[in-house]
């Protein structure tokens, strides 16, 4: 088992709305709606493998190695957790939302073994507890967990392909009695962009058709857009900013939303190799509010 902890603590001011489905959710990265495949592809967690820096790398440019495949497919287990501060946090009335210092936290695993001909599965399932220190605030869980297949092409300069079944289920403060759930279709592709040593520039494009919601007037279609880049200070210090557009169809009402975030982080990987590897984390973001 590969094992990954990562706290958080994060100091910011979140725009955060009433409806829990929409900016406050995806600010937080729920529902794993960003696994990176290219991370997948090999051992550690800097997606791709390179050479160590030398002189001549400005002539030879990015250097990379076939990293050879284990024969046991790794079972990855992450736990993180946040702290947030935000000026509008929801009570479910929008007359009511007042400050609040707001607590994430989320447990998840996945599993991504080797189906054939560069087909891998995409197995995962996940839980978000969200709690607030204001009283009126709605403390809320989050269920998600995801079936899918992904495969790189050579063909398509490199470009990671993915389609999977999503079912996602929202509680407020119970585990068993549900106030939200939903079943969706995401179909995208993921491609790094841009490489040179010590530097990644990619993004995710991915589009969700929902059949399913509980209640029905959440109901709703999604395109998104995920860019990041990411900068190496050292062999274990990097610089992480990211980000993400988000557009909403609602079916019923006409209604229409439009979500972005933006984020700039610095991580500190302790080890990359020997499990559990364990990396910690000082983050500053800068949300932008949904229209």
């Amino acid at each position: 088992m590969y094992t990954r902890i990562i706290p958080l603590i994060v100091l910011t001011s979140l725009a955060a709305q009433a409806d829990v489905l929409t900016p406050v959710q995806r600010f937080f990265g729920m529902g794993g709606q960003f696994p990176d495949y290219e991370e997948a592809a090999v051992d550690g967690d800097f997606g791709i493998a390179e050479a160590p820096y030398s002189p001549a790398d400005s002539d030879l440019g990015v250097q990379e190695i076939l990293v050879e495949r284990s024969g046991v497919s790794s079972i990855i287990f992450d736990f993180y957790t946040s702290v947030f501060r935000t000026d509008n946090a929801p009570s479910g009335n929008v007359l009511t939302n007042e400050e609040s210092w707001i607590s994430s936290s989320t447990a998840s695993l996945a599993w991504r073994p080797h189906i054939a001909n560069g087909w891998f599965g995409d197995f995962g399932i996940s839980e978000d507890f969200v709690r607030f220190d204001n009283n009126s605030a709605l403390a809320y869980e989050n269920f998600s967990s995801r079936i899918g297949i992904y495969k790189n092409f050579p063909d398509l300069d490199d470009s990671i392909l993915f389609v999977r079944y999503e079912y996602q289920r929202l509680t407020t403060g119970s585990l068993t009695d549900g106030d939200y759930n939903a079943q969706r279709i995401r179909v995208g592709v993921q491609k790094l962009l841009w490489a040179a040593p010590g530097k990644q520039f990619g993004g995710t494009l991915s589009t969700a058709y929902e059949w399913s919601a509980k209640p029905q007037s959440l109901e709703r279609n999604e395109i998104s857009l995920d860019l990041y880049y990411r900068h190496a200070i050292t062999d274990s210090i990097y610089s992480l900013a990211t980000a993400r557009g988000y557009y909403y169809d609602y079916d019923q009402g006409g209604r229409e939303d439009w979500a972005t975030s933006l984020s700039l982080g610095l991580y500190w990987q302790a080890t990359a190799t020997l499990p559990p590897t364990h990396r910690f984390s000082m983050i500053e973001t800068t949300p932008i509010p949904a229209v």
